[in-house]
């Protein structure tokens, strides 16, 4: 399952920033159905990879996310996936997962996709 974070629970586009979404998208990505849950944990960015596992979440895709929210999904053994700053509806981003043109973030690359948007400047105290 696939947590996209959304602004409202009736959005279809991806919401900006990760850990201050006030919802998540739950997609299943063997059938495409969507279930919305309210963000406990909004404002408390590395503290939602727990959360959200609780739903049988094993992923995550980002808009905006910083090092402390990405390192809470890499301890809890989750994928996470980036829209590279690109505003997405949520059938675009099942579609590019399931083609495989999402890109993932890795030890590789995460110094390079990662951004907490805010100007740099993480909001949940996370990275200082």
């Amino acid at each position: 399952m696939l947590a996209i974070p959304l602004d409202n629970e009736f959005d279809a586009s991806i919401s900006e920033l990760f850990g201050q979404a006030p919802y998540f998208g739950l997609l299943n990505l063997d059938d495409g159905e969507l279930t919305v849950v309210k963000n406990e944990v909004m404002g408390e960015g590395p503290k939602s990879a727990n959360f959200l596992r609780s739903f049988g979440v094993d992923s995550a895709v980002y808009y905006h996310m910083g090092e402390g929210v990405y390192n809470s999904f890499v301890d809890n053994k989750m994928d996470v996936y980036t829209t590279e700053h690109t505003k997405m509806s949520l059938n675009e981003i099942h579609e590019k997962y399931l083609k495989k043109k999402l890109s993932k973030v890795d030890n590789s690359n995460y110094k390079e996709k990662l951004d907490p948007g805010n100007g740099g400047a993480c909001q949940c105290g996370c990275e200082g």
